[in-house]
């Protein structure tokens, strides 16, 4: 920041741009020679700010390098076979935890598919997850069988104790909440998973407990 006087309308005011010389006076559009010292200071901040902006590129361009490493030995693992793609995803999801924008299109590129089928698969599935998860993963069936035996109030009593709705997650990114149709264990119902473990025959104050395992 440079505190600047025009000579023309005698406005002061401080100036926050880049420009090495002259700035432009707000109020009656003069301009104004930026003075040496002042100059030198933007000219520094200028500098920095290019600095930090070549910093961020290094760093996304790292990632992006890292991201296609993991992502080669994935698919070269499954031979590079795009009938494997829902496989390739579900590895790259229990590497990464979500699949991000980067990871899925350098799926696409290595399988050579377009970026339109990897979308298709990966937003069909409800097992893949397009956004950051909690650490823990909880799953809740809503299937008829579980509905009857009181799934709805299991759901209702695990929102209200980490005050999120299924689908979201937690402001301390513990805990992520969804629910399927179906865990593939209908007698015992209802049902839920913590991190794919199964608790079965629940009552709305048992899910309370098995929470409880899982706060760090």
């Amino acid at each position: 920041m440079v505190e600047l006087l025009c000579q023309h309308c005698n406005y002061r005011w401080d100036y926050h741009g880049e420009t090495r010389f002259y700035a432009t006076c707000p109020r009656c559009r003069y301009k104004v020679r930026i003075p040496g010292e002042a100059a030198r200071r933007v000219r520094l901040k200028r500098l920095r700010k290019n600095m930090e902006r070549e910093a961020g590129d290094e760093k996304k361009t790292a990632r992006l390098i890292g991201v296609a490493a993991i992502v080669k030995g994935v698919v070269e693992e499954y031979s590079r076979d795009r009938s494997m793609m829902i496989q390739v995803l579900l590895r790259l999801q229990k590497s990464f935890g979500w699949l991000p924008r980067d990871v899925l299109t350098e799926a696409s590129k290595q399988l050579k598919v377009p970026l339109s089928h990897v979308y298709q698969i990966a937003t069909f599935y409800k097992v893949f997850s397009l956004a950051p998860r909690g650490r823990h993963l909880i799953r809740v069936c809503m299937g008829t069988s579980c509905k009857v035996r009181g799934a709805e109030q299991i759901l209702e009593q695990i929102q209200g104790l980490l005050k999120i709705e299924s689908g979201e997650t937690t402001p301390d990114g513990n805990f992520s909440l969804e629910t399927t149709k179906c865990l593939g264990c209908c007698g015992p119902g209802p049902v839920m998973t913590v991190d794919g473990k199964y608790y079965v025959n629940l009552k709305p104050a048992e899910a309370k407990l098995v929470l409880r395992r899982y706060v760090r």
